[in-house]
């Protein structure tokens, strides 16, 4: 009876470093490099070993992942012609797209972990996932909110914001975007911060019957709303009305919508609280009402590169150039060139409408199973959609979508889509009832 019960254990421990990789994504910064050791890809790789040791040392994969796991790796197959093939034919710079593209690394780590998961198994580490990220978000949002405080209230003291983030960041340089913006709003913001949008999506069903979600959920807002990012509201905005689109039915449809009135009034009155508190309330109403706006600055450099972009599509429309490619005329940054902000035409750029819709395909198959688990799950399912959908949004506007972050976020929205995909369905009546 030992052996068995010793077998059931391996998962959970195969999973432990893929744990730790997941807490040090979040809290560690851009690159999460230390003494000149990249800490971030050493527990990816050791990761992925000790899974691929735990699967073969299985022997098997359960059959109702096979199918989550081909649509993963069909994925990952389709963006493979975009980093290996499509550059050689648009004669793309082979070094930039296997830069560009090197973080869809992640998703093995995703795949690795579904190969080794039962059903029953993966029932039980969604949750645990789910907590594990939102906790971890929680401490990054302390420290940054914690860091706005400072440099709003104590501006005089910013040097020693400076010296704290240069000891714990070292060698991240700009990536780190803190301190005062030209309207004089200090600003927090870093890549990671992106794991707050999936948090904020993530809590209801994390700690459903906690009280701590609405404070939690509260902090996250306010986190993200430091951050600075115009791109991250309208997400936010959106991802939460895919939410409440999934789970109103004709049963919950008033009640519902009372109570997310209520809870948003209550928290966009303890927003504009602090807001107005620190004197940053003008600012950050202007910020937000410039989403629409060509005038200012950062929107209109998003809009110069459109004509860029689209002259570079225009080369290879259908198949497009390639992850790496960029346009000559219109070069963002040397060390890393494919580089744009205005990612929705740079990807088409890169990919062509085929990549485009070979990609899509993939997208709105992962989507419409997670709209058909809703009958099921309506809160899971709400917080796939919600959170697949704001992140979406965010990263349109800011080239983060094939970051490592990003991608990190997206193979544990897929491991979420997996629990959902393998609910069973709804027991139907019989004929002889």
């Amino acid at each position: 009876m030992t052996e068995p019960t010793r077998v059931d254990r391996l998962p959970f421990v195969a999973l432990i470093l893929p744990a730790c990789f997941v807490v040090e994504v979040i809290l560690g910064g851009p690159f999460g490099i230390y003494g000149g050791i990249s800490v971030r890809f050493v527990l990816l790789a050791a990761s992925c070993a000790v899974l691929l040791m735990a699967v073969l040392l299985r022997g098997r994969i359960e059959a109702s992942q096979v199918a989550p796991i081909l649509s993963i790796v069909g994925f990952l197959a389709v963006n493979g012609v975009w980093i290996a093939v499509v550059p050689v034919i648009a004669s793309t710079n082979m070094y930039w797209s296997l830069r560009e593209a090197h973080a869809f690394i992640v998703m093995v780590l995703a795949v690795l972990a579904l190969a080794l998961l039962r059903r029953d198994q993966l029932a039980r580490v969604v949750p645990v996932l789910q907590q594990l990220v939102v906790i971890t978000s929680v401490l990054l949002a302390v420290f940054q909110v914690g860091i706005w405080i400072l440099g709003t209230l104590l501006g005089r003291m910013e040097w020693m914001v400076q010296l704290a983030l240069n000891t714990i960041y070292a060698g991240a340089g700009d990536h780190l975007k803190v301190g005062p913006s030209p309207d004089g709003f200090y600003r927090v913001f870093w890549i990671s911060t992106l794991w707050c949008v999936l948090s904020f999506f993530w809590t209801p069903v994390a700690f459903p019957e906690s009280r701590l979600r609405w404070p939690i959920r509260a902090l996250l807002l306010m986190d993200l709303f430091v951050a600075y990012s115009r791109g991250i509201w309208v997400g936010l905005l959106i991802g939460q009305a895919v939410v409440l689109l999934t789970v109103l039915t004709r049963r919950n449809f008033r009640r519902v919508l009372v109570r997310s009135t209520a809870i948003g009034m209550v928290a966009a009155a303890a927003l504009f609280g602090v807001l107005a508190a620190t004197g940053s309330l003008q600012r950050g109403v202007a910020r937000f009402e410039s989403t629409g706006s060509r005038e200012d600055q950062s929107i209109s450099e998003r809009i110069e590169q459109a004509p860029y972009l689209l002259r570079l599509w225009y080369d290879h429309p259908v198949i497009g150039n390639g992850y790496g490619a960029y346009s000559h005329a219109l070069v963002r940054s040397q060390e890393a060139p494919y580089s744009y902000e205005h990612m929705a035409y740079a990807l088409l750029a890169k990919l062509g409408i085929l990549g485009v819709l070979g990609s899509g395909v993939f997208l709105a198959g992962w989507a419409a199973t997670a709209w058909e688990a809703r009958r099921r799950a309506p809160l899971q399912a709400g917080a796939f959609l919600g959170g697949g959908v704001a992140l979406l949004v965010s990263d349109m506007t800011n080239p983060l979508v094939l970051d490592f972050v990003s991608m990190s976020i997206f193979a544990c929205l897929l491991v979420q889509w997996t629990y959902l995909a393998s609910l069973p369905s709804p027991a139907r009546p019989s004929l002889a009832g």
